[in-house]
């Protein structure tokens, strides 16, 4: 159990990441059609998408991580409340998004569509890897499955050098933003949503993406290890303005570009024009405010980091090493905080500046464009 224990940890990322993704995949993908075309506006919110694949796959994962919770409730220093009322809840997010009435009416509704794919891509991942539930899964897992399907799984060097290929930094971050943009392409957009295998497709990626990101974001190990804060946030910054840029193009248009909404016709006698500018918004407002958030988590946990820092100075000798690592002085204080507030200066000056980029050319582009 301390064996395998110790090598997820070296693979934390796979593990976080495959698990969700592996089971839900195979539910998915063995489901049947959405049904968004049987839909009415008077039955359409009572209309569950629920299928065995989905609820067994569901319950078996809950099953796993209830049993790890009995039987790490006597160990030292247990998961807290929090982080498992923070797992059972991005479960949950991720179950209605894909099976309540939110997926056949995404069908028919452009903007319903970019609320299931906030829950999908942010909201649910956010929770889940909050929850950090790998430990409470592995002790809930029966011990021939930790041993012939864990261990080889985390054991395996293809996979590892993957997941060490996608937990770079930069590439986290193109595959997150891909998984918005090249789905909002209007012919692949509207081709996801006529074909249910490449709609599928479309949330197990941003799924994947999703958990991808925020592992990254919400890493509980200090730099070196994890990636530096300031970056995380830089990335979480770069995140909302991407989610501006395509949220208000979409919001501001004058064209109705996704017409495979228009095949069966949209619910609630919403115009195209208006459904279309609506998921714009959604895509615009809630997504950067989820991003906000998670700018102060971040910021929570980089100040607990200073604190754990902090807490060395315990060890300050009177040298001039020590008295530049634990400033005691405002002199001392002043050349430690030099290099940093450059670099924050810096980093606000080019956030200002691409902000005011990017309003400069969203306006362009809506003009150009349409």
């Amino acid at each position: 159990m301390r064996k395998i224990v110790g090598i997820t940890r070296k693979t934390i990322t796979g593990f976080n990441i495959l698990w969700p993704v592996f089971l839900w995949g195979i539910s998915a993908f063995s489901a049947s059609a959405h049904g968004g075309a049987d839909l009415t506006s008077q039955t359409a919110w009572s209309h569950w998408n629920l299928t065995p694949a989905m609820v067994i796959t569901s319950l078996l994962v809950l099953i796993v991580y209830w049993r790890g919770m009995a039987r790490r409730r006597q160990v030292h220093n247990p998961p807290s409340v929090w982080r498992h009322v923070s797992f059972f809840a991005g479960i949950a997010v991720v179950f209605l998004a894909l099976q309540s009435p939110i997926d056949p009416i995404a069908e028919r509704l452009f903007s319903l569509h970019q609320v299931q794919h906030i829950l999908l891509r942010m909201l649910g991942p956010m929770l889940i890897i909050l929850s950090w539930p790998e430990g409470v899964l592995i002790a809930g897992l029966p011990a021939l499955v930790r041993r012939r399907v864990l261990a080889p799984m985390v054991s395996c060097g293809a996979l590892r050098s993957v997941f060490r290929f996608l937990s770079h930094a930069p590439i986290a971050f193109i595959v997150f933003l891909a998984s918005l943009y090249f789905w909002q392409i209007p012919i692949i957009h509207n081709a996801a949503v006529l074909n249910g295998t490449l709609h599928y497709v479309m949330h197990i990626t941003m799924l994947a993406a999703g958990l991808l990101f925020f592992y990254l974001m919400f890493d509980r190990r200090d730099p070196p290890a994890g990636i530096p804060y300031p970056v995380r946030i830089l990335m979480l910054i770069g995140t909302a303005v991407s989610n501006t840029l395509i949220g208000s193009i979409t919001t501001l248009k004058t064209v109705v570009v996704y017409t495979a909404y228009d095949i069966d016709g949209r619910l609630f006698g919403l115009a195209p024009l208006a459904d279309e500018s609506i998921g714009g918004y959604i895509m615009w407002m809630p997504a950067s405010m989820m991003c906000l958030i998670a700018i102060l988590l971040v910021l929570h946990a980089g100040g607990k980091q200073e604190e754990r820092h902090y807490a060395k100075s315990t060890a300050w000798t009177a040298s001039n090493s020590a008295a530049l690592e634990y400033p005691q002085t405002a002199e001392e204080l002043r050349i430690k905080v030099k290099t940093v507030n450059r670099s924050m200066g810096l980093t606000l000056a080019m956030v200002s500046a691409s902000m005011f980029i990017l309003a400069l050319s969203t306006v362009i582009a809506i003009h150009v464009l349409f």
